[in-house]
């Protein structure tokens, strides 16, 4: 009896495990990167890349296209208080890697950085951080899992 329960307990945690891991992926962190945005702006995600949209009263006016295999996700994903945002920088050896669509005047144009607008303070901000951290090797690494929450760094 003893065994049977131990296997149980030990198999529900197994499970525990795996279901938390699975909650973390890319819709969830998109939606917790959302949450923390200011309204001038949002992020999408594709297949192939992400996409962080400004806007101008409420309407459209540059698309920011990052492709995840060039982003420096261990040195390049940093906050910046000045800005209030988070900065995502593509590996120094990729160069510019992110495609900024303005779309006034159509002009598409090829950065190495791009911004993540945010509202945040102090350790809220580190947890953005991580969240994009995450979202960047869930395209990037193979088999990336994460699954205890962006604010326990």
């Amino acid at each position: 009896m003893k065994r049977v329960l131990f296997t149980m307990i030990f198999l529900l945690s197994i499970i525990d495990t795996k279901v938390s891991a699975q909650e973390m992926d890319a819709e969830y962190t998109i939606n917790y990167l959302n949450k923390r945005t200011t309204e001038a702006c949002k992020i999408f995600s594709s297949k192939k890349d992400i996409r962080i949209e400004f806007y101008s009263n409420g309407n459209p006016v540059r698309i920011d296209y990052v492709f995840p295999s060039t982003i420096d996700f261990e040195n390049g994903i940093t906050y910046s208080p000045d800005d209030q945002s988070i900065s995502i920088k593509c590996y120094e050896k990729a160069g510019k890697q992110v495609e900024r669509n303005i779309l006034k005047n159509g002009s598409k144009l090829f950065y190495d950085r791009s911004n993540l607008l945010v509202n945040c303070t102090g350790e809220d901000c580190d947890a953005i951080v991580t969240a994009m951290k995450h979202l960047i090797q869930l395209y990037a690494v193979d088999d990336y899992e994460r699954s205890k929450p962006f604010e326990e760094n």
